[in-house]
């Protein structure tokens, strides 16, 4: 095996790292999946539906308290190594003066909007977990910078662990959106604890002082960041937040039912763009080629994956929801998860695009990216809600994904980083899938299981036709995942 290859040692490197996150994603994915499934049959749809109301919250109120900081963090730590104690103070002050403001805002919200008493007594809850949040993200953000991502995986899973128990023990014993909001509480806490005793041993907290004009330039520096990934956040979750006001918690709950089985299958796609975020802003500041090549065989791989698994999953929709909530009340969520998996796809490209460009240092234009999707995104889910319900909610997602905001994320890209060969990336994958649905439902009276083992042979099969891969592509995704 040739280690001296540089894109080898960097696609090894890459793919521990990515093995490390995927661990932590399938682990919290999956212990998120036992409580909401826990919840959609002791709580039934309105309680799942709340559930997915306070994880939105959260969600969006943890990104307020990071103030864009992680991926500033990120970038710069793994450009400077030996600055790493200095970085993370700054970082660490930062996002505690942002977990104060952030609660005083989510209090207040909680009060102000149209929700049922128990839910915003348990919005009032998480509230208390933000400050633990600001420590661990400080402590993730140091580990992502030193490629030493295990550690995370090692705090979330034992941590999730102890969440999900006492999650589930509390619903058996016949609680309800308090206790699990308490539960939340205390899994932050946990992982908070773990991460900051690790940062210890790493002597990345040490000689810790308060830095207020460094904190300062931080929050300058970060403000990009901070648009970008408060417009994502508010964005990925306004599907939610706009439905429970315009439906109910109800409709929220089936609309969850479904897209917790797409994000279950985007986990991959965080992690391996997360993993590969350092090397790619290493390799831009010190390797340009190698950076090209490298993003552009990730977004071919990534092609190819999801689109099977899109396709599949489409295939299998009613036994999969059939098997996981057993009840005749989630019947829509088929239909609805049938409309959601082209998302697989799309978020796989989002995700390394707005990676490829902020370790290209153009932040600044995912800001516009952002802000175009968010302005998007109200006006196709005020509207197809408001005409179809739960069912438009569903469309409208794909639309603010796939339509002008991610043209103009892909233009940025070409004019300035440099250009993608879209008919290799995009357009032979894509003659393959419509092969494969056309094949697919030309056999569609086959029991499912036949079905699906049937279209991964054709989908094999079309891919050495076309001749997707190299011998030489096939060489580095080798050497890429077998030492993992």
């Amino acid at each position: 095996m040739n280690t001296d290859n540089p894109q080898i040692a960097i696609s090894q490197r890459v793919a521990k790292n990515t093995a490390a996150l995927s661990l932590t994603q399938v682990a919290r994915t999956g212990f998120n999946v036992i409580i909401s499934l826990v919840v959609a049959r002791h709580l039934g749809v309105v309680g799942l539906g709340k559930y997915a109301v306070l994880a939105a919250y959260l969600q969006i109120f943890q990104v307020l308290t990071t103030v864009g900081v992680p991926r500033l963090i990120i970038r710069e730590m793994a450009r400077q190594q030996d600055d790493g104690p200095s970085w993370f103070r700054r970082t660490l002050v930062s996002q505690m003066l942002g977990a104060i403001g952030s609660g005083v805002v989510l209090v207040m919200v909680a009060n102000l909007l149209n929700h049922p008493a128990d839910t915003r007594q348990a919005l009032g809850i998480i509230t208390l977990s933000l400050l633990p949040y600001a420590f661990s993200s400080a402590a993730e953000s140091a580990f992502h910078a030193k490629e030493r991502m295990g550690f995370i995986a090692i705090a979330q899973i034992g941590a999730r662990m102890v969440q999900t128990v006492a999650s589930v023990l509390a619903l058996l014993a016949g609680h309800g959106i308090i206790a699990l909001a308490w539960t939340i509480v205390v899994g932050q806490c946990l992982i908070a604890i773990i991460e900051i005793g690790v940062t210890k041993r790493m002597d990345i907290w040490s000689d810790f002082r308060v830095e207020w004009r460094q904190t300062a330039f931080l929050f300058r520096e970060s403000f990009h960041f901070f648009l970008i990934s408060l417009s994502v956040v508010v964005f990925t979750r306004l599907d939610v937040l706009i439905l429970s006001q315009m439906v109910g918690e109800e409709a929220v709950g089936l609309y969850n039912a479904a897209y917790l089985i797409v994000r279950v299958v985007n986990f991959l796609s965080v992690s391996y763009s997360s993993a590969a975020y350092p090397a790619l802003s290493r390799l831009f500041a010190k390797a340009q080629a190698d950076f090209e090549t490298f993003l552009s065989k990730s977004l071919l791989f990534g092609t190819i994956l999801t689109l099977l698994i899109a396709i599949l999953l489409a295939v299998a929709a009613e036994p999969i929801i059939g098997l996981l909530y057993a009840g005749e009340e989630y019947a829509l969520a088929v239909l609805l998860l049938r409309v959601e998996v082209p998302f697989i796809i799309i978020f796989m490209w989002n995700a390394l695009l707005a990676n490829g460009l902020m370790a290209s240092n153009l932040e600044s234009r995912s800001v516009i990216v952002s802000g175009v999707k968010l302005a998007a995104g109200l006006v196709y889910y005020l509207a197809l809600t408001s005409r179809f319900q739960t069912t438009g909610t569903a469309a409208a997602q794909l639309q603010c994904w796939q339509a002008l905001p991610e043209r103009f994320r892909t233009f940025f890209f070409t004019r300035q980083v440099y250009a993608l060969d879209v008919t290799s990336l995009v357009a032979k994958p894509l003659a393959i899938g419509a092969i494969m649905v056309v094949a697919l439902w030309v056999a569609r009276r086959v029991p499912w299981p036949g079905l699906v083992a049937g279209g991964v042979i054709l989908y094999v099969s079309l891919l050495v036709a076309f001749r997707m891969f190299s011998r030489e592509d096939l060489g580095l995704f080798w050497q890429m995942v077998w030492p993992v």
